[in-house]
């Protein structure tokens, strides 16, 4: 797939990029990091221009993120039900919902930068939450800019070496995500213990007060 979207930049020139980002936003399976390193690459070696890729990238994941919201917004519990059947989508939503109840509103910058595999799912349900726009996209929009910003100039800076790179990004992203979801199931298992210490001790002296005045 990779290549045959690579091949189709020369004649279509960003109109790819722009389609493959905006899609991968609404959790389409498109290689978007890959695509957006290799416009990257493109740049550095003047087949495209660097401020177009830079604004192209950010344009398509802020509108492919808006479009996911709005999905999420109006649709956002029959989608979930159908992308919780997928054996690629299931895993992803369990994580981006123990991120949010583990990290709350910087859930969205993380998921739209280091823990971009679950930026639409995330999205999805933010949306789906009833999550206010602008405090969605306080976060959302920031997240969008250092990611593009970020792949764009690593595409710029390697342009040489893609695929190692990308091999590279790769599994960061995924230790990365590893590490989150583990520090999210700890804190998530902390705050239930924590709920379920307070109920055992105000049953507790439910009973101390009851045999007192029994006594």
């Amino acid at each position: 797939m990779i290549d045959t979207l690579l091949a189709l930049v020369p004649q279509y020139g960003l109109w790819v990029i722009f389609i493959v980002v905006t899609l991968a936003c609404l959790a389409v399976p498109l290689p978007a990091f890959f695509m957006v390193l290799a416009a990257g690459g493109f740049a550095s070696v003047g087949d495209l221009t660097l401020w177009s890729v830079l604004i192209t990238v950010f344009s398509a994941f802020v509108l492919g993120d808006m479009l996911a919201f709005t999905l999420g917004h109006h649709i956002g519990g029959p989608l979930l039900v159908r992308l919780r059947r997928s054996k690629r989508s299931a895993p992803l939503i369990r994580r981006s919902e123990a991120l949010l109840q583990a990290r709350g509103g910087i859930a969205v910058l993380l998921s739209h930068t280091v823990l971009s595999p679950t930026c639409a799912y995330v999205t999805y349900l933010c949306g789906a939450g009833g999550l206010a726009f602008r405090r969605y996209a306080a976060s959302a929009v920031p997240g969008a800019l250092i990611w593009s910003g970020a792949y764009v100039l690593i595409g710029y800076a390697f342009a040489e070496n893609l695929e190692q790179v990308a091999t590279i990004l790769g599994d960061f992203l995924g230790v990365v995500l590893a590490g989150f979801i583990f520090l999210a199931a700890l804190y998530l298992l902390r705050k239930r213990w924590k709920k379920f210490s307070i109920q055992a001790r105000i049953k507790a002296r439910a009973r101390v007060r009851q045999r007192r005045r029994r006594g």
